[in-house]
């Protein structure tokens, strides 16, 4: 199965630096980068509508303009369930806010809880995931 990776964050350099890390773990061939949450979910929910045969993972940032990670995480899981099956989230956020990772806890749909900075070790650890 292919695996395509997704960041979602607002800060361009740190979506430089993510797909970057991620090219060089050799883990995909396959990184879109998006600053907005919302255009993210459109192309992911057209995505998982028609391609079953692809594994996806996504970083995501919680704190971004116009669709927060909160409200992208809310608008995926009332998906249906077999859309999802094939989607890792990994949530990855400068916020160390107790209430947010209580919160993210509660999405079923999040695999992991990570902070930034994204390092060579974590795109390992996801990678072998």
């Amino acid at each position: 199965m292919n695996t395509h990776f997704y960041i979602i964050d607002d800060d361009e350099l740190f979506l430089k630096l993510g797909k970057m890390y991620l090219e060089m773990g050799n883990c995909t061939s396959s990184v879109t980068l998006f600053n907005d949450a919302s255009q993210a979910l459109n192309v992911i929910e057209t995505i998982m509508e028609s391609v079953v045969d692809q594994r996806y993972v996504i970083f995501l940032d919680l704190n971004m303009p116009i669709l927060n990670g909160f409200g992208f995480l809310e608008a995926l899981e009332k998906k249906p369930k077999y859309l999802q099956k094939n989607i890792q989230i990994y949530v990855l956020t400068s916020s160390i806010n107790h209430e947010d990772i209580e919160r993210i806890k509660q999405y079923k749909s999040v695999t992991e809880y990570l902070n930034k900075p994204m390092t060579r070790e974590m795109v390992q650890h996801v990678c072998a995931s």
